[in-house]
């Protein structure tokens, strides 16, 4: 992705922690002479139909599904959870439940089918709830660039071809002045947890890249990671880290409200912002596409090379052996020295915790990439 991801969105999903206004204004300016011809042609095109499951071969260890309330302010993560449990106890299959945040708990069953099951469910109608599979369980998303922008979302839902089922396109949009101006890159949400490493647009073929959405920031308070539809905290000035919206700013001073240095809270230049994407990024760099489960030997660390001071025993104590003469046994002192390792024990327990909280499929290549990881930083 560019060194401009700020300012680069997708249509009707504004990123501007400033406000919506100055977004919504743009939206409306794009294609003025095409209107709403252009405005439909880059609106994100999605499979008709199509509703979030999990496939019956999935090999999850664990089918998470959330629940929230139907109305905005239904805090279901600070209710009574045995009441809610009472509420749970008619539905098959659920081996725990979680509390995520106030307007939100997971359930976690065991099975698959249990979990798509449950999605239509009388209990939540019947409660004024409402249920999904989370996204990053049974879909991945990746970045397509040299698209062409004069081709619709809709064209290339129905011309793009890949190793996974396509879902859905978007077009990423660009802010130029007051337009929003489309780009040759798109994004491709596919079936699965693992993308695939090329796709085609009839017979070209085109690399695909991990996605990594842009860091939320709240245009109410200007924290980050959650929008300024859920947050609570008081307004705070972008400009001056006064409690006023910016454009009732009159100060001349500016001042960050986050690492209260001399410039905008919204400022890319902002040390805590910095800090911030990189944390972001790092956590969204989980998911693999095809080629790197395809691992070389080469990846994975030789073993050791047997010393050759290793004595060979001659054993008296073996039965029916084939001949007269006594079969060698080779004493090797390896396990010892891998039970002694702490560096190596201790990476092995890190492995096996990591994977016992991941909902990913655990592949043999996944479990080696995880060993290795933790092999390294410690």
């Amino acid at each position: 992705m560019s060194s401009d991801d700020d300012d680069i969105n997708f249509l009707g999903f504004p990123s501007d922690p400033v406000g919506t206004d100055m977004v919504a204004n743009k939206k409306r300016k794009l294609g003025e002479d095409g209107g709403k011809e252009d405005e439909s042609k880059y609106k994100i095109f999605s499979k008709p139909g199509y509703k979030r499951m999990y496939p019956d071969n999935c090999t999850n260890g664990e089918f998470p599904v959330y629940v929230e309330g139907l109305k905005q302010d239904d805090k279901i993560g600070n209710k009574n959870p045995l009441l809610l449990s009472k509420i749970f106890k008619q539905v098959k299959g659920i081996h725990e439940s979680r509390r995520l945040k106030a307007n939100k708990i997971m359930l976690v069953f065991k099975q698959a089918s249990a979990a798509n099951d449950f999605l239509k469910h009388s209990c939540l109608e019947e409660n004024s709830m409402k249920a999904y599979i989370p996204a990053s369980s049974v879909e991945a998303i990746g970045v397509v660039r040299y698209i062409p922008k004069e081709t619709s979302n809709k064209d290339l839902f129905h011309k793009l071809t890949a190793d996974a089922e396509i879902i859905t396109v978007r077009r990423f949009m660009k802010k130029e002045q007051d337009e929003l101006v489309p780009l040759t890159t798109i994004s491709v949400t596919f079936v699965g947890t693992v993308l695939p490493q090329y796709i085609y647009l009839d017979n070209w073929r085109y690399k695909v890249f991990k996605y990594v959405p842009p860091l939320m920031q709240c245009y109410k308070c200007l924290k980050f990671n959650h929008s300024a539809k859920i947050c609570r905290s008081e307004q705070v000035c972008s400009k001056c880290n006064g409690k006023h919206n910016y454009k009732e700013c009159t100060s001349e001073i500016v001042k960050c409200s986050n690492c209260q240095g001399d410039h905008f809270a919204i400022s890319k230049l902002c040390p805590i912002k910095i800090e911030k994407q990189e944390i972001h990024k790092n956590k969204n760099n989980s998911n693999k596409t095809y080629a790197s489960l395809l691992v070389k030997n080469n990846d994975f660390p030789s073993l050791p090379q047997r010393s050759q001071n290793v004595p060979i025993v001659q054993s008296n104590k073996i039965k029916n052996k084939p001949s007269g003469q006594s079969l060698p046994i080779i004493v090797n002192d390896s396990i010892e020295n891998i039970v002694n390792n702490s560096k190596l024990i201790d990476a092995v327990v890190k492995t096996l915790i990591a994977l016992g909280n991941s909902n990913q499929i655990k592949t043999s290549a996944h479990i080696r990439e995880e060993l290795l990881k933790n092999l390294s930083s410690s």
